[in-house]
């Protein structure tokens, strides 16, 4: 199967830096110049399918929410956040809309080991779809506005993990080698000591980070 530079741009998205995009971020993010976006991105997400590239799960997800910019961002070196008026955003920003029947792709142990990925395919867990297809979402505008940056965005399962009981981050963005490391995290419904221990963490090993 031959691959444009878009083909490869999706794979690999889907290989290293996110988890999930269902066929509406596929489509926004790759196919705006045309008409009908998602109609041509089903077109090519199918020959992906057939070649054993990606794999298509239909599931119930949450609209997505409109992610403009972080809600809080925190360098080295700066005041602590307010962590309950960030924790107040973060859990009021939902609407109560019921989910949506929604396409979602992921990459396939073909896609993983051709451009990187990890050794496992993940599977899809109902309860984190929506923080993952956010993660997505954020990627994406990150590959919009800052595509720079988005080069050095490496994903979750890309990284080593943590250690136990110790939050991985939804992704990184490596700097020198990664001795530089600048955490994105998505917040889903954060309370206010998660969103504390998160700081604390971050803050402990020395790492800026923002949250959307």
């Amino acid at each position: 199967m031959k691959r444009s530079a878009r083909d490869n741009e999706i794979l690999t998205t889907l290989a290293v830096k996110v988890r999930f995009l269902s066929l509406s971020q596929i489509a926004r993010g790759w196919w705006t110049k045309t008409a009908e976006p998602e109609i041509h991105a089903r077109r090519r997400l199918s020959e992906f399918r057939e070649a054993r590239l990606l794999s298509e799960t239909v599931v119930p997800a949450s609209p997505m929410l409109d992610l403009q910019a972080p809600v809080v961002v925190w360098k080295l070196g700066q005041p602590a956040p307010d962590f309950a008026a960030v924790a107040h955003t973060l859990l009021n920003r939902w609407p109560p809309t019921p989910t949506v029947r929604t396409s979602v792709y992921a990459a396939t142990e073909r896609t993983n080991n051709m451009y990187g990925g990890p050794s496992s395919v993940r599977p899809i867990h109902l309860m984190q779809l929506d923080h993952d297809l956010h993660v997505g979402e954020v990627y994406l505008r990150y590959l919009r506005d800052h595509s720079a940056l988005a080069e050095r965005w490496v994903g979750e399962d890309i990284r080593p993990k943590s250690g136990y009981r110790l939050k991985d981050p939804d992704a990184v963005l490596e700097f020198d080698g990664g001795a530089r490391i600048h955490v994105v995290e998505f917040g889903g419904r954060y309370d206010t000591d998660r969103v504390r221990d998160f700081h604390n963490d971050c803050a402990q090993r020395e790492r800026s980070y923002e949250i959307w």
